[in-house]
């Protein structure tokens, strides 16, 4: 395996996309799971550093929502919550992404956000490989410039995720 199979690699599209691709060394439908099962996110998705995701609601259906609370060690919680566009399991999952920085008057059923994120995870095989094609659409260019940090951070998880997939291979 060449060593920047394992690299996330950011690629900015136009004004307001980004694109992440990365390989994994596990078959597509456990790299799909990972991204989709509460049991196995849990494991590997932690937010930013020092926080874990205390809490995960999937209903993994186009149309469905979720929602997943990170906690700090001081009990600040946050959330990150929205509705499943497309899910073609083990193929594609796509979801709109709003964030709830106040939980205590975060409410579930209030409106949606027309300027939400839209962002997609297209799994791929390629021999022994899953390639992973995250397409992150903002609202806006500035919105990208504010959220490019976070698509960062994803260098990071995917180390942790590496881990976990070679637990479970």
């Amino acid at each position: 395996m060449k060593a920047d199979l394992k690299e996330l690699k950011v690629e900015l599209r136009g004004e307001r996309e980004v694109v992440a691709t990365r390989y994994f060394a596990a078959p597509r439908q456990l790299v799909f799971d990972c991204f989709t099962k509460p049991e196995l996110m849990r494991r590997w998705l932690t937010g930013p550093e020092g926080w874990t995701l205390e809490r995960i609601e999937n209903d993994l259906r186009v149309g469905g929502n979720y929602l997943y609370v990170f906690m700090d060690e001081k009990g600040t919680k946050m959330g990150v919550y929205g509705k499943f566009l497309e899910v073609l399991v083990p193929e594609k999952v796509s979801n709109n992404e709003n964030y709830a920085t106040d939980m205590s008057a975060f409410d579930p059923n209030g409106p949606e956000n027309p300027d939400a994120t839209v962002e997609s995870r297209t799994f791929t095989t390629e021999g022994d490989l899953t390639l992973m094609t995250h397409v992150v659409k903002f609202a806006s260019a500035e919105v990208r410039e504010m959220e490019i940090g976070a698509v960062e951070a994803w260098k990071d998880l995917c180390q942790v995720l590496d881990k976990l997939l070679l637990e479970l291979v």
